[in-house]
């Protein structure tokens, strides 16, 4: 940014904006605004309404830093160290996934089979949890529902595992209803035997897909949140292995890869789960599978 910039808060967001627009980041203008506004403490609004005030040189320094982060790609969420998920906040840092918009749909399916059926204790497994978004989303979300549920959280991280401990203490949830375990699926003696519902978001881009990724996404996720460092299907083979031992109705919610269904129905018919259902996101790709059994 020019040396000589003006100091008045609407001047260094349009110049920002401009920054970014020509480092070729999308959303330059929102992306500016809720830096700025990570720097000054303010929500959007506060931003406009004092859109004439001067910044102070510690201001203006404080928020060249986060403007030469993302210009280097890293992502805005890891920049202002939150994002919202299902309309709840989420601490974020680099040893878990950003939350995208279309795992809520996942979110959503789920409540919607919840509030439809009738189970004395919903026993809910979410493997590899990540930030929490998806088991904290679905705590506040049954508890509204006044459903008896209980959900484990695992995850092979244990830095991943320290984070969504933070985000359910964050989102007020009850830590008897939403527990968290440091597991691995491999492990010998992993069971689902204990569970009625499946939730899962794995890592399903293959190897050579992640090797092609965006400098934003491979650069700054974390890989091993990403890919198997496989053909995207290692996770999917281990769940499907477990879930055909399940002796108990079960159901299993499973977000997937947008060229994964031709793939994905061999393995289900290979492993014997033939009642199964598969739906598309808003463009178009088939990115849910649901598993019952």
């Amino acid at each position: 940014m020019d040396e000589k910039k003006p100091e008045k808060l609407l001047d260094i967001l349009n110049l920002s904006t401009e920054y970014l627009k020509k480092n070729n980041i999308e959303d330059s203008r929102l992306n500016a605004e809720l830096m700025l506004c990570q720097v000054l403490n303010y929500d959007r609004i506060n931003l406009y309404l004092n859109y004439d005030r001067p910044l102070h040189k510690t201001e203006i320094d404080e928020f060249k830093i986060l403007l030469r982060r993302r210009v280097k790609k890293e992502p805005l969420q890891y920049i202002l160290g939150k994002t919202i998920f299902f309309g709840y906040t989420f601490i974020i840092n680099k040893n878990v996934l950003i939350p995208r918009p279309e795992t809520e749909f996942l979110v959503e399916k789920i409540i919607s089979f919840i509030d439809k059926s009738e189970l004395d204790l919903y026993r809910i497994l979410e493997i590899g949890t990540g930030s929490g978004c998806i088991s904290v989303s679905l705590s506040k979300e049954i508890e509204k529902l006044n459903k008896n549920y209980h959900i484990l959280a695992i995850d092979s991280s244990k830095k991943a595992l320290e984070l969504a401990i933070e985000n359910a203490k964050l989102n007020n949830v009850d830590n008897e209803k939403l527990t968290f375990k440091y597991c691995d699926l491999f492990d010998e003696d992993m069971s689902l035997d204990s569970f009625n519902i499946i939730v899962s978001n794995p890592p399903y881009i293959s190897y050579d897909e992640y090797k092609k990724l965006p400098d934003e996404i491979r650069l700054y996720e974390p890989a091993e949140a990403l890919t198997d460092f496989e053909d995207g299907l290692k996770f999917y083979k281990k769940i499907f292995e477990l879930f055909k031992k399940n002796k108990n109705n079960c159901t299993c919610f499973l977000e997937i890869g947008h060229n994964q269904k031709d793939s994905l129905e061999k393995l289900l018919y290979l492993y014997g789960l033939r009642i199964y259902i598969m739906e598309k996101d808003l463009n178009n790709n088939f990115r849910y599978l649901t598993i019952h059994i």
